[in-house]
């Protein structure tokens, strides 16, 4: 274990081989890294462990290991990192195959992955990328990049989101800003979206809760289409289904002003614009 002094938000970045990583943000003046393998019984873990390199100058905290000189040319040995640092502060990971959890609320995160978990807590802004495994962000003040392949769940955005997946469940609950979503396959479920909206799936259902001041687009090849509509809020719909029935279950008559467009495409599935359900 090293401990750093660090009276404000650093920026801690880890570049592991193979590991899992934990940053954990809580109110303190301290900086503390802590190194074990993950099976200490094995002595290829306990030697990447002992591998790693620490460093800490300026502000800036590096946890890496020793680059190979050709990628898995021997075998190595996992490790886990956990890093306990002062709210705020900027996180970066790098692993080829392990999880990632960030407890606590951090600044903008950056991670990526080969194979493996994400979990965010809190984040100012967030960037995570991983090519097999599960992400899981809670809350994010600012702008939010996400890239899995498995099921991916964001429940709040305050910016601007792009969310893609090339294939599982993608569930997102609430975005401030304008939201684009991408999947090769899999359905797609948004809880609100209050401004623009662009959500397309190769194979899935496309469901919105509610929309806000769009404009609204949504695609599937297979799959039904299900949006929901302010009271009040006048719908210019623009709806296209090649072996499903069209059906908007909103009023004519809306508030002067209040209008979004909406355009929906699918060529296997029903498509539905409804008054969203009251909050």
């Amino acid at each position: 274990m090293q401990t750093f002094t660090t009276p404000a938000p650093i920026t801690a970045a880890v570049e592991i081989i193979l590991g899992d990583i934990r940053f954990t943000a809580t109110d303190r003046t301290d900086t503390v890294v802590e190194i074990a393998p993950i099976d200490p019984t094995r002595k290829l873990d306990v030697t990447a462990a002992e591998q790693v390199n620490v460093e800490f100058e300026d502000g800036k905290l590096r946890v890496w290991h020793p680059k190979l000189r050709t990628a898995f040319a021997r075998k190595f040995g996992s490790v886990r990192v956990h890093v306990q640092l002062p709210t705020g502060s900027n996180v970066q990971g790098d692993t080829a195959d392990g999880e990632y959890v960030v407890q606590g609320e951090v600044g903008a995160c950056r991670l990526k992955n080969a194979i493996g978990d994400i979990k965010v807590a809190r984040a100012a802004e967030v960037r995570v990328k991983t090519t097999g495994g599960r992400i899981t962000v809670d809350h994010v003040h600012g702008k939010a990049e996400v890239s899995g392949s498995g099921d991916v769940r964001v429940n709040h955005v305050g910016g601007e989101a792009v969310v893609k997946n090339i294939g599982g469940n993608t569930w997102i609950g609430d975005v401030d800003g304008d939201l684009r979503v991408n999947s090769a396959n899999g359905p797609i479920a948004i809880g609100a979206a209050h401004a623009a909206v662009e959500a397309k799936t190769a194979i899935g259902d496309i469901t919105i809760g509610r929309i806000g001041t769009g404009p609204v687009e949504v695609t599937t090849a297979v799959g039904r289409l299900e949006i929901g509509v302010s009271v009040g809020t006048v719908v210019e719909l623009d709806a296209k289904s090649a072996t499903g029935r069209v059906h908007n279950h909103v009023a004519v008559a809306g508030v002067p002003g209040r209008t979004v467009k909406v355009r929906a495409r699918t060529s296997g599935g029903n498509i539905t614009v409804k008054e969203a359900q009251a909050n």
